[in-house]
């Protein structure tokens, strides 16, 4: 099922057909000189900010010559309503395979009247939207362009959002109570300041972000709130998914010490005999202070659990 926040990329993306660029100069003008490429746009962990307390990359590219995506790639499109086709109609151009790459960074989950950050979609091209300029903005009250921005009024239990494009196929997007142009810009200017964050790059290291998913959690998330109930804070929750060959998934809790992941081993290890049954390997184990949690899946595996989730998702 869609998330709100998911719903709203998916906004994001369908309304990028509505960016316009200012009128050309005059040809007796001399040529501009090319403006200098933001190198954010190039680093998978450009424009997220430093405070997220999740950060989830997909690579698309890999997702779409997967199985699983043929499985759920229905479900995702019925979801989208005639948001999709709309962009394909209107303006020839098919979003689910154009896009190449999503980021996305958010804090206060599970803050009312939702998360708050910024979500970065790649792939997009920007020239293949000028035909269409304005005829999906037109069709939507709650969006208006005001100085190359897009801006989207906030939805029941959703934050506004303003977005555009940051390079030639970046678009960039800050979801937000007090989304605008001028906080935009300032994510823009930014460039990656996550890579600032020491904390975060030591649990980056050990996330295999070659891979076709990754995400990372810190402590400060309300996420955790209810583990604390049962004495368990973990400082870190990181992971990430290979679908090249069936499934294959590692996640890691960091918890305070040694002992307490190797004893959440012992204890979390006798839970295993139903999974096992619906899969090819798992494990469960400790690494230093990490609750590390393995498993992979066969082609057959996958599928049949893709049908489940797509039956859940689409509902009677």
């Amino acid at each position: 099922m869609l998330t709100s926040g998911m719903r709203l990329a998916l906004v994001c993306c369908v309304l990028a057909a509505c960016f316009h660029d200012p009128a050309p100069a005059p040809a007796a003008s001399p040529p501009a000189r090319a403006p200098r490429v933001n190198p954010a746009v190039y680093d998978p962990l450009g424009f997220l900010p430093v405070d997220s307390e999740a950060v989830v990359a997909i690579d698309v590219n890999q997702l779409r010559a997967s199985a699983l995506w043929k499985a759920l790639e229905p479900t995702v499109s019925a979801k989208a309503g005639d948001a999709l086709g709309r962009v394909r109609a209107q303006c020839g151009v098919d979003l689910l395979q154009s896009v190449r790459q999503i980021a996305m960074g958010f804090r206060g989950l599970g803050d009312e009247p939702g998360p708050s950050g910024v979500f970065v979609v790649r792939g997009l091209d920007r020239k293949a939207f000028w035909p269409c300029m304005g005829h999906l903005v037109a069709a939507d009250p709650r969006v208006t362009i005001a100085n190359d921005v897009v801006l989207v009024k906030a939805a029941p239990g959703q934050n506004p959002a303003a977005f555009t494009f940051a390079g030639a196929s970046t678009l960039v997007s800050v979801i937000s109570p007090t989304a605008s142009p001028e906080e935009l810009a300032r994510v823009i200017k930014g460039g990656a300041p996550l890579r600032a964050s020491p904390a975060f790059l030591e649990v980056l290291g050990r996330i295999e972000t070659q891979r076709t998913a990754w995400f990372a959690l810190n402590g400060n998330t309300k996420v955790f709130d209810k583990l604390s109930a049962l004495g368990i804070r973990p400082t870190a929750f990181s992971g990430s998914v290979d679908l090249a060959n069936g499934f294959a998934g590692t996640a890691r809790l960091r918890l305070d010490s040694e002992d307490s992941a190797r004893n959440l081993a012992g204890l979390g290890q006798a839970q295993l005999g139903q999974v096992k049954a619906l899969v090819d390997e798992v494990e469960l184990l400790s690494e230093d202070a990490d609750l590390v949690f393995r498993v992979a899946m066969t082609q057959e595996q996958l599928e049949s659990i893709a049908k489940l989730v797509g039956m859940f998702a689409t509902g009677p």
